[in-house]
């Protein structure tokens, strides 16, 4: 296998691969104390994702990041939700 199939095969992920860690990412909402604020705006083909590092409150910190839908806003969307979840 060549290396760039390897990565498309195995690295790259897809949208479908993207909005399934959301759910994932939504679920643990249930159980944990509400670390996820995700809104998808179709219209502009973008997705905002806020993490509160220690779970929602107005004073605490949180990590805010829109990503465009393409190929690199995919990647980096999924990954960013990945290594919070754990």
């Amino acid at each position: 296998m060549e290396l760039i199939d390897y990565i498309y095969t195995y690295i790259m992920k897809t949208l479908k691969d993207l909005f399934e860690i959301v759910a994932l990412a939504v679920e643990s909402n249930q159980t944990r104390v509400n670390d996820f604020f995700i809104n998808y705006s179709g219209h502009v083909n973008k997705l905002n994702i806020r993490y509160y590092f220690t779970g929602w409150n107005k004073d605490n910190t949180f990590e805010e990041i829109d990503f465009k839908l393409d190929v690199d806003g995919i990647q980096a969307a999924y990954w960013f939700i990945k290594t919070k979840l754990g």
